[in-house]
């Protein structure tokens, strides 16, 4: 029966019966199983031996305090033990349940994401160092069909693992009191959430093979800090949205009706209530959490789909086409604005999520939309070999072809997300207590973003070795190296006001910005035009050198 059902699945996913034929060993497997229930029955024994024990007669003779204790006093954190008709000490069974639950929820999405993400990027990275991923590529298999055998194969002994640990954790949700609707809510939700964070693995591992071994570790890090900051409580900002990437979010909406009556659990819930997207209240009912985190993972991952899509079959295409990322701009603009736009939000504060949120999604975009050296190179000497006369006619003029072409410069599309990004959030700047600062803000942020495209487009366009560690360097030294100077030289927000708008993390300090004039504003902004122009006009001048033939360079010589 296992042979037939291995050959069925070798018929339907050639890739994952591969990577099923070499990760279920038994060995393997009797490790990932012993790993799984030996952590079970560690948690179970540690939460076994909080129970209080009651003493024996004639010990008892001061009041005895603990939090598994049923009691009377609701407003003290430590209860006060009271023995039933047996002599014995009441214990709170459904708070003792929940305890257990809350932790394996969170280890287990811990191990599912931090691990899985590990194991895909360094299964990629192995696969590219030995040469086979060039392999695979020659493979009659489709992109689809590896990519699917990948994140279904490799972490399979982790899936293991995990399904190992489903009937206690069922059973303790279930003895918490909670429903089992809600429990199933929870499964969905860390199933969304590993589609997100193992596509991000997949496609990041892709296209990030200069960092060498680097990679896996970089992944899975950053992966922890996402699940940390979203377990931290509900700003009623923007920054809410980084908590629907992962299930902990689900986990706040499934314990919300049970930590009410628990003290030690307030900060799961703590704001849950109020959260809003577009001003609808998100935070009353489970389905409503659902449907949200389900939006931004499902959104997320189509996306990383895509992008590996068009990656694998060519590795030196472009993430996404300049026609794909004007669609994705407004996709994310709406999603993120749904979290700016809440009743409770601060101003400032919602500012300063908004800009990063903003910051790290146009970062992503440039390195998804800029092309390599030879690329560009082709594009410059061969464009109007690429695109024949037959063609409509827009697609022979110079600007509507670095609109839509895939191998021209990046900026242009860029300018055009950029000026997207505006009209979509204009109005919420202007909903803003301190608009004027807001809308600013927007146009400061989205300038420097700009920059950093010509900068990054520049470096790719050198004759260097590393262009792609460069460029990386390059904008990271440009986004930091400011605010640390200005720092260290005790050139504060109120003393210098221009320099620190003219940085990227400037508006972090918006509150001590407002005495800056408009004049202040408006001087920055055409600084920052101007850095702009003569970075596109040097990038200009390299392209029209690139696009000469080689006897006409060799005649002006």
């Amino acid at each position: 029966m296992t042979l037939n059902l291995l050959d069925k699945i070798g018929n339907w996913n050639p890739q994952l019966f591969r990577e099923i034929k070499g990760r279920l060993k038994i060995g393997n497997m009797a490790i990932a199983s012993a790993l799984s229930l030996c952590g079970q029955l560690l948690l179970f024994m540690y939460y076994s031996a909080q129970i209080p024990v009651t003493p024996a007669k004639g010990e008892y003779t001061y009041p005895i305090y603990h939090r598994f204790c049923t009691f009377n006093n609701a407003n003290s954190y430590e209860k006060q033990c009271v023995r039933d008709a047996l002599g014995n000490f009441a214990i709170n069974w459904p708070k003792w349940w929940l305890e257990i639950f809350m932790w394996l929820s969170i280890l287990s999405v811990l191990a599912l994401l931090v691990a899985g993400t590990y194991l895909l990027v360094s299964d990629l990275d192995k696969e590219e160092r030995r040469g086979t991923l060039n392999f695979i590529r020659l493979s009659p298999q489709s992109a689809k069909t590896i990519f699917l055998g990948k994140i279904l194969g490799v972490p399979i002994l982790l899936y293991l693992a995990t399904i190992l640990t489903v009937p206690l954790h069922l059973y303790a949700g279930l003895a918490a009191q909670i429903p089992l609707n809600e429990i199933l809510c929870f499964y969905t939700a860390v199933a969304a959430s590993c589609a997100l964070f193992y596509s991000a693995a997949m496609l990041f591992g892709l296209t990030t093979s200069w960092l060498g071994g680097f990679q896996p570790w970089l992944a899975s890090g950053t992966v922890f800090v996402v699940c940390w900051i979203s377990a931290i409580p509900l700003t009623g900002t923007a920054a809410d949205l980084l908590t629907f990437l992962s299930p902990i979010a689900i986990l706040r909406y499934l314990l919300f009706g049970v930590i009410k009556k628990y003290d030690n659990f307030h900060w799961l819930g703590e704001n849950l209530d109020k959260l809003q997207w577009f001003y609808s209240p998100v935070g009353t009912n489970i389905a409503s959490g659902l449907a949200l985190s389900l939006l931004v993972c499902g959104t997320g991952t189509y996306w990383m789909w895509q992008g590996w899509q068009r990656r694998f079959p060519n590795p030196t295409a472009t993430v996404l086409s300049k026609r794909q990322s004007y669609l994705l701009v407004i996709c994310c603009q709406v999603i993120i604005l749904g979290f700016a736009l809440q009743s409770d939000a601060l101003a400032y504060i919602n500012l300063i999520c908004l800009l990063i949120l903003n910051l790290v999604m146009f970062l992503a975009l440039i390195a998804a939309l800029t092309s390599d050296r030879q690329s560009l190179y082709d594009w410059a000497r061969y464009r109007k070999q690429i695109v024949p006369s037959s063609q409509k006619l827009w697609r022979r003029y110079p600007l509507l072809d670095l609109i839509w072409s895939e191998k021209s410069p990046a900026v242009v599309a860029i300018a055009i997300n950029f000026l997207s990004s505006v009209i979509i959030l204009t109005p919420w700047a202007l909903l803003e207590k301190n608009h004027i600062n807001g809308f600013w803000g927007v146009i400061s942020c989205l300038n420097l973003i700009l920059i950093y495209a010509a900068i990054a487009q520049l470096f790719l366009f050198a004759k260097t070795r590393n262009q792609e560690i460069w460029a990386v360097g390059t904008v990271g030294s440009a986004i930091l190296l400011p605010p640390v100077i200005l720092s260290m030289s005790l050139l504060t927000p109120e003393k210098a006001p221009f320099l620190w708008l003219s940085s990227t993390f400037g508006l972090l300090f918006a509150p001590y910005l407002t005495a800056a004039s408009g004049n202040t504003f408006l001087l920055s902004i055409l600084s920052q035009w101007t850095v702009l122009v003569l970075l596109n006009l040097k990038l200009r001048s390299q392209l029209r050198l690139a696009g000469e033939s080689a006897s006409k360079a060799l005649l002006k010589a």
